[in-house]
């Protein structure tokens, strides 16, 4: 088997791949973010083998919880039952979908062939298929009976407060305007509160992507595809919508919610809801730049854009999105 990984993790791959009934000849390390990634190439089929251990803390601990990993792949498996297309999930030779490493939980998927959504390649028709697929995830989501001891991270006021909290010590040290800051508290005091007081029920809320941004999207053959659930989990529809509308172009919008609408209703008032879970998005994102050396300029670039031309127009009353 050819191998193309740092060395650390490569008793762990071997370990994890003994535990299925595929012939690997070449694994290709592909990234260390939310999991571990590998490529892994048998004969005439590819697959994505994933160790469940973040590269930083920011993005939560649930890889590291069997029950947690296990859920996601069980989602997984009734998705594909629904005919969507994501990522067909693989059981190991003990009928199990989360294969134990040591400390390590390690899971592995299908490989789903396509290319990567960018801006430039983003159509009309691509953002309409982006919509249908998105309302048929939720549609599911909300109709789906939950396994026993079906368990994710919750994406509730508490995650995004935590998240806002972390960016601290960037106001502290300079990195972060003091006056950005308190843009980014207000939009985020408004979301607590008006989601304090809706009703959660399964048309509004439930088990959700959690993280679709344009990477997440394949297009293959003409077809768009969705890609790595690990930051799934259990919120409020509005915010999946905010961080994929943050990822497809304003003027195909309308596309999008038309299609989207067409397996899944818009809550009443959705327009200032899914605006301010866009910016609680961002301030998530900031929060996984914190304390990474590498995202520092980005960090310092982005944090006074969102805050003065979204969250401060948001502050206003003013939609940044939905003008019309």
């Amino acid at each position: 088997m050819e191998e193309i990984f740092p060395t650390q993790w490569q008793q762990a791959v071997e370990q994890a791949l003994e535990n299925y009934t595929i012939q690997p000849q070449k694994v290709t390390f592909l990234q260390h973010s939310e999991n571990v990634t590998f490529r892994v190439e048998a004969a005439h089929v590819k697959y994505l083998l994933r160790l469940h251990t973040p590269v930083a803390p920011a993005f939560g601990n649930h890889g590291g919880n069997l029950r947690a990993v296990n859920s996601e792949m069980l989602w997984l498996e009734a998705l594909k039952k629904n005919r969507l297309p994501v990522p067909p999930p693989v059981k190991n030779r003990q009928k199990e979908y989360v294969t134990q490493v040591g400390e390590l939980n390690a899971t592995l998927l299908k490989w789903q062939a396509g290319t990567l959504l960018t801006l430039e390649t983003e159509t009309e028709e691509i953002a309409a298929q982006m919509g249908t697929l998105v309302g048929r995830l939720h549609q599911q989501a909300s109709r789906w009976p939950l396994p026993k001891n079906f368990t994710r991270p919750r994406r509730d006021s508490a995650y995004f407060e935590n998240a806002l909290l972390a960016l601290w010590p960037a106001v502290e040290d300079g990195r972060i305007a003091a006056r950005d800051y308190q843009e980014l508290q207000n939009a985020l005091g408004w979301l607590t509160s008006q989601v304090r007081n809706l009703s959660q029920t399964r048309a509004t809320a439930g088990l959700m992507h959690g993280d679709l941004h344009r990477g997440n999207f394949l297009v293959y053959r003409r077809q768009v595809r969705l890609i790595d659930f690990s930051m799934s989990g259990f919120g409020h529809f509005a915010y999946d919508l905010a961080t994929c509308l943050s990822n497809v172009r304003v003027a195909h919008h309308p596309v999008f919610l038309e299609r989207y609408t067409q397996s899944f209703p818009l809550v009443r008032g959705y327009e200032p809801l899914v605006e301010a879970y866009f910016i609680a998005s961002s301030i998530v994102t900031f929060a996984l730049w914190i304390n990474d050396a590498a995202s520092q300029e980005t960090l310092v670039r982005r944090v006074p854009y969102i805050a003065q031309e979204y969250a401060a127009r948001f502050n206003r009353d003013e939609r940044f999105w939905f003008t019309g």
